[in-house]
């Protein structure tokens, strides 16, 4: 939204939920997918070094998307590809509405504040495109701030998530998934990757934002120059998946280093260890592992969910403006 006028905060919570929703149910089976490619290879490197160590010689078979669902249909079934879609919902519908909510928040407090902050842009001879430029790392801001606290909310569910969508552990419940973390590695075990999840996830939300909201006023002005009737839902669609994919690159290896320690924190305990692990026995390209699910899952899911929400926020907007033109 450019706009930052007030409005309820029941609005922002309804639109992110709805959102959530569909893009978690939507796109849960990319999810899983992209959990399972992680953890096979991860697998297949502590095979083959055993192997190497006893003097095998194994041909090195690495997953790919299409033995990765076959394993999981042939296991599980189709609805084995909705596996996780429990915690996914648990976590994505609260935090997609908290979120969205953090997020009005944050950008209503600097447009409030922006004369305080900001003098320069009061003064005479400041256009409104410098002004614009601002806003655009405003958002940078606003989506990295909200982002980073809502995840440090829900990361108790994502790490039950990731590690109930695993093979590696074979839950058969998320109540025994819950437990058994708490069990093994403690209240601490619910926060593994956090670092990394922040790393990713701040970034991933501020540069989305910058891209999302730039690439939305080129388009709406464009199509005003050309004079084409665009549908805002579809303007607001490809500049999702636009910034989706620029902020999914960026990010990709800190959420790489995020699913193995959550998946094996005694083996990744940290940021910087994990990174240093991962450097010498995978190389640069190890950081991307995972990285051709993503490119699809994240893009879509960022689009979808802006797409939803800023309709629903549209569609109050509207409906709010034939109530009053009654009165």
């Amino acid at each position: 939204m450019s706009k930052h006028d007030k409005r309820s905060p029941a609005l922002h919570l309804t639109g992110g939920a709805l959102s959530g929703m569909a893009a978690c149910v939507l796109l849960q089976p990319l999810d899983l997918i992209k959990t399972r490619l992680q953890q096979q290879r991860q697998d297949h490197l502590a095979f083959l070094r055993e192997a190497k160590s006893k003097g095998l010689l194994v041909s090195p078979q690495k997953s790919n998307i299409y033995t990765t669902v076959k394993d999981i249909v042939n296991s599980n079934g189709y609805n084995g590809l909705w596996r996780g879609t429990v915690p996914t919902i648990m976590r994505n519908v609260p935090g997609s509405a908290l979120y969205f909510f953090a997020l009005s928040e944050v950008r209503d407090i600097l447009a409030n504040t922006r004369g305080t902050w900001q003098p320069w842009l009061n003064k005479a001879g400041v256009n409104g495109e410098t002004t614009a430029a601002y806003q655009r790392y405003e958002n940078l801001f606003s989506g990295s701030t909200a982002r980073g606290a809502v995840g440090y909310m829900m990361m108790p569910i994502t790490v039950v998530k990731v590690r109930y969508e695993s093979n590696f552990y074979n839950y058969t419940s998320l109540n025994q998934a819950f437990k058994s973390i708490i069990k093994t590695d403690g209240i601490r075990g619910l926060f593994a990757g956090y670092g990394a999840t922040f790393i990713r996830d701040a970034p991933f939300a501020g540069i989305y934002l910058f891209f999302y909201e730039g690439c939305k006023t080129w388009a709406n002005e464009y199509s005003m120059r050309q004079n084409l009737p665009i549908a805002n839902a579809l303007i607001n669609l490809g500049s999702g998946v636009v910034a989706g994919m620029a902020a999914t690159c960026t990010t990709q290896p800190f959420d790489m280093l995020k699913t193995r320690m959550q998946l094996k924190p005694m083996m990744y305990k940290n940021l910087i260890q994990s990174a240093r692990k991962v450097y010498m026995e995978e190389g640069l390209m190890g950081f991307f592992d995972g990285i051709s699910v993503r490119l699809i899952r994240k893009p879509l899911n960022s689009a979808i969910s802006w797409t939803i929400y800023e309709e629903v926020v549209r569609w109050y907007d509207r409906k709010d403006q034939l109530m009053r033109e009654k009165l």
